[in-house]
């Protein structure tokens, strides 16, 4: 399990993307910033969904679903997030 410190980080994450992405399309380099963004808060993976006016505009997953796997994290992978 992550540390807590960066689990705050990636729902603060997920939050600012999902926000901004409802206000707009996404950008193009979209994929990039994510990446960006998971390797500043050491995030091995994450799967987003972007849901606008009730029709998913993104479900992807990014990365590994585990630490010492390489298993690639889906639109369908669950993870363990705060109390959850």
């Amino acid at each position: 399990m992550l540390p807590a410190r960066l689990r705050a980080g990636l729902l603060f994450f997920v939050s600012a993307v999902a926000s901004s992405a409802l206000g707009q399309e996404l950008p193009k380099d979209f994929d990039a910033y994510v990446e960006r963004t998971m390797k500043t808060f050491q995030v091995p993976g994450l799967s987003i969904a972007v849901v606008k006016d009730g029709k998913v505009v993104l479900a992807k997953g990014y990365g590994i679903t585990k630490l010492g796997t390489t298993n690639p994290a889906t639109s369908d992978t669950l993870f363990g997030i705060a109390s959850n």
